[in-house]
């Protein structure tokens, strides 16, 4: 690997293995833009904000990559990195400001003030000038003013250690200097005051702070803080040979663990929030919180380390073992804090409140990090928030919404590849290389929680005969995983272990029933269920989304498990409270083609369609689940719930089907009721799915368990049946289920939601196949007034669109062009692509009828495209048909002939005779026109029959050209 070096402190200067690279005063900036981000990866926007703030030139993004080109070229491709959406420095250039804070935080961790002083002089070497002194980028403004502001904190630390050493006196001349330079500085005042005193020189030290009570005055109109006065009175009180106290800071942070990983973004937003200037009158308070063993200390120290120089008055830590059955009690913490900040023993008083008081008194105006780790509720945290102008950082698995004014930030699992490099980190990168799949799946069975991570990391270091291939098939043993998630004192169960027993009982029992499901997200809820996930929530035992449904950690599944004695008939309970909610949002929605179970629409029906498409998932697992338990009867109902979602949102058809089928397969245990309702939404949804010749028995089946009074049930498996039959080229079992249909409806009308759908099918019947019926329009037009009037928007776009293909049988172009716009802006509103491309071909074909050929092959170049990506078959057949005729009318009948020969293909591999004729009868024009009248004959015939068979109006005018091809091809 190449050295590289970037030096920042100063001007901005790049070498590679020691020899300086030149850079255009625009590289200098870009290459100085990557530096201030430490490593983190910049987007190509704002290098052209920062670059050129004012105005960016034409073609910046190009200018931008002709700057990396460059800088490639000059130094070496490996320098820049390319990192969508933008660029990052190699991770191996190392930065002169960053050795320069690493140096400053080892200074501020020793307790030898002697190195302490070697450390700051070597890391203040490094600055030639003000950091990027001559780059005038935006983008490294933030990290010139943490630089500017790391470097004066470190000048400070070197005289506090200076001052710890005795060496009052050789100070005083450079302190002199410090104070003249930065006479705002009130530190630095405030320790040439100490120097000038130890060394006998009171009078100058008190001139010392007059001089800075003038210059705060005259600049700025304020006094001096409370610890220069303090000082300043201290000095005037005490006798000569009496040393005024030292200005030592408590700095109690533990240090940061060397493998932090990830976080980016919340270690960003937690250093926003603690480089914020406190609120005066009341502690600034940051929550981090998260699940048990998501990192939540080791992010906060990292925060509190990076923002300590912030905190003029030090930094306190105390661990409150909220995650332990003996949590700390505030009164112990406070005396030890105040111990911290210099109170004798003998002057604390005993009682907490008393504490508390003193504790605040202590550091009123004065600005002091408070770190509270492992908090275990409001209460433990209350009395021991310092006043107005600290901070307090607390760490808790709770949410804490008991402490007001509170800025939360809030901790998940980490990302795939964060949890795969800090599983390198422990373990080694060239072992987690060798076997990448089986580290991918340790990372995901440890649910990327990084202490299971750890744990595991550490598992894999110390055994370095294991594999991970090895590890991963021990953590796959749900029986075993949480016991191999444990070590030397890093446990995954017991960092649950408390937050569970500190659950109410009843929350408790419904992690337990979570828990036996195979639900990756809950989303129901209801007036006894919604309170106890809230709960699970607030104590991060599930996880809130921000789409309003929660999840469990894979690992909590299996510790609940444990923790609870749940048995299958409260499971069921829960599935039956879930089929409830379920039945009350089908009968909400927006489609009405299918019967439901009679349950009050109380929901809107947008909300009902968003609530199954969100929940689409969980019903699915929660019928596998209740097959698996038995409760045959309601996972059937409960499936059966879904119907008419799936009717209008028609992707998800096939996943339905399976979930029908595998209730159908145990059919035996079902009741008549439920065993025809599946029958008959199984038999509806392959009748969707073109799979006529499946859906016919069971639709069959469906209108012979529906006798007595499941009248809409009886009717929507006849009409279906007779569409199915139609399209099967089965004429006489077709008329036949319509005029029982008809029947059936004469006998029992009104029946209910689906009486539209009844008529359209009458109106789709009459009118599919003959040109022009009367009966077809006033069938469909009645229809459309049922199903608009009763909410079923899916049908009515269904109606409008069967209007539209009557109108144009009748050539009356405007009202066909009308009701088929309607149709496509009808079937959007449902969020169907299925349906919208459905309306878009029908209109397409309006628009060829009528003679606007640009607008039909617009619409149809997209129907065909967008039906191949829904590997809808039928759907692409047709498209390519009206293609094809699409060429033909163009003159081009080569092209016409290749998209025919596709969908002649496609349609018989479907079985479905009648759109077959349609293809065939076009296919065999395109191959007279190109006088291969043998071939158009040949496939002429073969339409004839079907239409024959059919008796639809198309056979005459077949038949006139036929005679024509025959000729033709005699006479070749």
């Amino acid at each position: 690997m190449r050295g590289y070096r970037i030096a920042v402190l100063g001007r901005v200067e790049l070498s590679v293995d020691g020899t300086a690279v030149p850079l255009a005063p625009l590289e200098r900036a870009f290459v100085a833009s990557l530096a201030a981000q430490r490593a983190r990866i910049v987007s190509v926007e704002r290098l052209i904000d920062g670059l050129w703030p004012d105005r960016p030139p034409a073609g910046a993004r190009n200018r931008v990559q002709a700057i990396v080109a460059s800088v490639r070229r000059n130094a070496t491709p490996e320098l820049i990195l390319t990192r969508s959406p933008g660029y990052q420095l190699n991770a191996a250039v190392i930065v002169d400001a960053a050795e320069f804070a690493a140096a400053v935080q080892t200074a501020t961790a020793t307790t030898d003030a002697r190195r302490a002083v070697t450390l700051l002089d070597q890391a203040l070497a490094r600055w030639r000038d003000d950091a990027f002194v001559d780059v005038g980028a935006t983008l490294v403004d933030v990290e010139r003013d943490r630089l500017r502001e790391l470097r004066e904190h470190a000048i400070e630390l070197r005289v506090e250690a200076l001052l710890s050493l005795g060496l009052h006196r050789e100070v005083v001349p450079e302190l002199t200097t410090l104070v003249r330079d930065r006479p705002l500085r009130e530190r630095l005042r405030g320790q040439l005051m100490v120097a000038l005193h130890r060394s006998g020189r009171q009078a100058e030290a008190l001139a010392v702070y007059r001089d800075g009570v003038r210059i705060l005055a005259e600049e700025h109109g304020i006094d001096p803080g409370p610890q220069l006065r303090q000082l300043h009175r201290e000095i005037l009180g005490s006798e000569q040979e009496t040393s005024p106290r030292a200005w030592v800071r408590p700095h109690q942070l533990p240090g940061v663990t060397g493998d932090f990983v990830g976080r980016d973004k919340e270690l960003g937003l937690l250093l926003s929030l603690l480089g914020r200037t406190p609120p005066a009158g009341a502690a600034q308070v940051v929550v981090v919180t998260g699940l048990a063993g998501t990192g939540k200390t080791t992010l906060a120290l990292r925060a509190a380390h990076a923002s300590r120089h912030r905190f003029s008055a030090g930094c306190l830590y105390a661990d409150l073992r909220g995650n332990t059955v003996d949590p700390a009690r505030p009164g112990a913490v406070l005396g030890a804090f105040l111990r911290s900040l210099g109170v004798a023993g003998e002057a604390i008083p005993t009682a907490a409140e008393e504490r508390a008081a003193l504790y605040r008194s202590i550091l009123a105006d004065q600005a002091m990090l408070v770190m509270l780790d492992s908090a275990a509720d409001a209460a433990q945290v209350r009395p021991l928030l310092p006043p107005g102008g600290s901070t307090a950082l607390v760490t808790s698995t709770a949410a804490l919404p008991g402490l007001a004014g509170t800025e939360v930030v809030a901790l998940d699992v980490l990302p795939l590849d964060d949890g795969l490099e800090l599983l390198a980190g422990l373990a080694g990168a060239d072992r987690i290389d060798r076997e990448a799949a089986a580290a991918t799946d340790v990372v995901e069975l440890c649910g990327r929680l990084p202490l299971a991570l750890r744990i595991a990391g550490v598992r894999l270091a110390e055994r370095e005969a294991m594999t991970v291939a090895r590890l991963r098939d021990r953590l796959r043993d749900e029986r075993r995983r949480l016991d191999e998630l444990s070590l030397d004192g890093l446990d995954v169960r017991t960092s649950f272990t408390v937050g569970f027993e500190r659950m109410a009982p009843p929350a408790a029992r419904l992690l337990g029933v979570l828990s036996r499901t195979s639900l990756r997200s809950f989303g129901m809820s209801d007036e006894s269920t919604e309170p106890l996930l809230e709960q699970l929530c607030r104590a991060h035992l599930l996880t809130a989304d921000p789409d309003g449904r929660v999840r469990m950690h894979d690992l909590v599944r299996l510790h609940a498990r444990e923790r609870t004695d749940v048995d299958a008939d409260q499971v069921i309970a829960f599935y039956a409270r879930l089929h409830a909610h379920a039945g009350r949002a089908a009968a909400s929605l927006p489609c009405k083609a299918l019967p439901v179970a009679d349950a009050p629409g109380v929901i809107d029906a947008w909300d009902a369609v968003e609530w199954f498409e969100a929940e689409r998932e969980s019903l699915l697992a929660a019928v596998r689940d209740l097959l698996g338990l038995d409760a045959v009867d309601l996972a059937g109902r409960l499936a059966c719930t879904m119907g008419n979602f799936v009717m209008m949102r028609s992707q998800h058809l096939p996943e339905f089907v399976d979930c029908l089928r595998g209730v159908l397969d145990r059919h035996a245990d079902l009741p008549s009721p439920t065993r025809m309702s599946v029958r008959l939404h199984l038999g509806a949804a392959y009748r969707m799915l073109n799979r006529y010749a499946e859906a016919v028995p069971l639709l069959r089946a469906a209108h012979r368990d529906s006798r007595g009074p499941l009248v809409a049930h009886r009717l929507v498996a006849l009409h279906g049946y007779s569409l199915c039959c139609r399209q099967l080229g089965r004429l006489r079992e077709a008329d036949a289920a319509l005029l029982l249909m008809v029947r059936t409806c004469a006998a029992h009308w009104p029946v209910g939601p689906v009486d539209g759908h009844v008529l359209l099918t009458l109106g789709m019947q009459y009118g599919q196949y003959q040109h022009m019926s009367p009966f077809a329009y006033a069938a469909c037009e009645a229809g459309l007034r049922l199903l608009a009037d009763g909410g079923d928007l899916w049908g009515a776009a269904l109606a409008r669109e069967s209007i539209g293909l009557l109108h144009r049988h009748a050539e009356q172009w405007p009202q066909a062009l009308e009701h088929l716009r309607q149709a496509v802006t009808d079937a959007g509103r449902l969020g169907d692509r299925m349906s919208v491309t459905t309306a878009e071909q029908a209109l397409a074909a309006t628009y060829l009828a009528a003679g606007d050929r640009a607008s039909a092959r617009r619409l149809l170049t997209r129907t065909v495209c967008a039906f191949r990506e829904l590997r809808h078959e039928w759907g692409e057949a047709i498209s390519r048909r009206l293609l094809g005729k699409v060429h033909l009318e163009e003159g081009d009948a080569e092209r016409a002939v290749a998209e025919l020969e596709g969908s002649v293909a496609m349609l018989r591999g479907i079985g479905q005779p009648f759109p077959l004729a349609n293809s065939l009868s076009l296919l065999a024009r395109a191959h007279a026109t190109l006088a291969r009248h043998d071939r158009a004959a040949a496939l002429g015939e073969e339409a004839l029959r079907i239409f024959e068979h059919f008796d639809a109006a198309y056979a005459d005018d077949l038949r006139e050209r036929l005679t024509d091809w025959r000729s033709a091809a005699h006479a070749q």
